[in-house]
């Protein structure tokens, strides 16, 4: 039987490297209160969004298989 906590991080791990792949393919990300900003614009924010999105999802992925006991 798969526990729950692996049917509830896989779709968050898929959106979050979908938002990540969209992201990098389109070079932004999109602010609050501001809206779509570009690399140019803000790239210290735009690969800050990267990495933190790569993060949350690499955590999701990873956090369900291990034995934290």
């Amino acid at each position: 039987m798969v526990p729950i906590a692996v049917l509830i991080n896989i779709p968050v791990t898929i959106m979050c490297f979908s938002y990540l792949a969209y992201c990098l393919f389109h070079g932004g990300f999109h602010l609050k209160h501001r809206g779509w900003r570009t690399a140019q614009e803000n790239p210290r924010m735009f690969y800050f969004v990267v990495i933190i999105v790569f993060l949350v999802g690499l955590f999701n992925l990873v956090i369900p298989f291990m034995n934290l006991r």
